[in-house]
C-alpha cells in the first residue's frame, strides 16, 4: 500500500482504541460494570491513601542520585533509540546499500523496535529470576539494567565491524533488544523510589528521554560533517551512550523511597 493509506491504517487503529477505551475504562474503578461486590469492598477507603494534590517534591528529586541518574539513563538510551525512527532508514541506504523499497530491508530495519518490545517482558522477567539469587530486587534491577546497557553498546559495535548487511541490522536488532530489557526495572524504580510521587516522578524521567530524543536526531548531521561522513562514528557516539547509561546503573538504588 502507499504511505498514505499506512498513514490511514494506523490512524483507523488509534480511533479504534480510543473508541475501545472511552467504553471500558472508568475514572473511578467502582464505576465499572465489571467490577464484582467482593472487589468493591476491598476497594473502600482507598481513596484516603493519597493525598490529592500534592505538591510534587522538586527538591528531593534534584537532591537525589537516583533520580538524577535515572533522569541521565533514560537521557541517553532515548538518544540512540530515536535514531531507530529517524535516521535509520537513511543508514541503511547510504551505508548497508538496502533498497528502500526492499521489504526484507523494511522488515529489518523494524527489528530494533520489535525486539525492543520482547526485551521489556525479557527484563521485567529476568529481574525476577535474579532476585532470589542476588539479595533482592534492588541488585537484580541493578543488574538487569547494566546487562541492558553494556549488551546495547557492544551490539551497536558489533554492527560497524560485520561486513554483512543483514547481520548487522540484526546486531542493531539485538542492541534494541538489550535497550529495552533495562526499562522495565528502570519504571519500576520510579514507583517505588517516588511513592506518592511516582506519576511525576515518571513523567520526568521520560521528558528527560524525549530531551536525548530531541538531541540525537539533531546532531547526527554534525558528527558526519565532522567525522567526514563517517557513519561509524555516529554509531560510536550512541554506543558511547550506553556505556554512560551502564555506570549510571552502578549507582542507582532502583527500590528505596526518596521519602525513606
Amino acid at each position: 500500500m502507499s504511505w498514505r493509506h499506512a498513514f490511514l491504517m494506523f490512524g483507523g487503529l488509534g480511533v479504534v482504541w480510543a473508541v475501545l477505551f472511552y467504553l471500558w475504562f472508568r475514572d473511578n474503578p467502582r464505576d465499572h460494570p465489571g467490577v464484582n461486590e467482593a472487589e468493591l469492598t476491598l476497594m473502600e477507603g482507598s481513596e484516603n491513601n493519597l493525598d490529592c494534590h500534592a505538591a510534587v517534591p522538586w527538591a528531593k528529586f534534584f537532591r537525589s542520585p537516583t533520580v538524577l541518574l535515572l533522569w541521565l539513563y533514560y537521557f541517553c538510551i532515548s538518544y540512540v533509540w530515536y535514531f531507530y525512527i529517524t535516521w535509520l532508514p537513511k543508514y541503511m541506504t547510504e551505508v548497508l546499500h538496502f533498497d528502500g523499497k526492499d521489504q526484507v530491508g523494511a522488515m529489518l530495519g523494524g527489528l530494533p523496535l520489535l525486539l525492543g518490545g520482547i526485551g521489556c517482558f525479557a527484563g521485567g522477567w529476568l529481574a525476577n529470576r535474579l532476585m532470589l539469587r542476588v539479595g533482592g530486587l534492588g541488585p537484580a534491577r541493578r543488574i538487569t539494567g547494566i546487562i541492558g546497557m553494556l549488551g546495547s553498546g557492544a551490539m551497536l559495535v558489533a554492527a560497524t565491524l560485520l561486513g554483512n548487511p543483514v547481520l548487522a541490522m540484526i546486531a542493531m536488532g539485538m542492541s534494541g533488544f538489550f535497550n529495552d530489557l533495562s526499562m522495565s526495572g528502570a519504571w519500576g524504580a520510579c514507583m517505588d523510589v517516588g511513592g506518592k510521587s511516582a506519576g511525576t516522578l515518571s513523567g520526568s524521567m521520560n521528558m528527560m528521554g524525549n530531551l536525548g530524543g530531541a538531541l540525537g536526531p539533531f546532531v547526527t548531521p554534525y558528527i558526519l560533517e565532522a567525522s567526514g561522513h563517517n557513519w561509524n562514528v555516529v554509531i560510536w557516539v550512541a554506543a558511547g551512550t550506553y556505556l554512560i547509561s551502564a555506570l549510571c546503573w552502578v549507582f542507582i538504588d532502583p527500590v528505596t523511597p526518596i521519602d525513606t
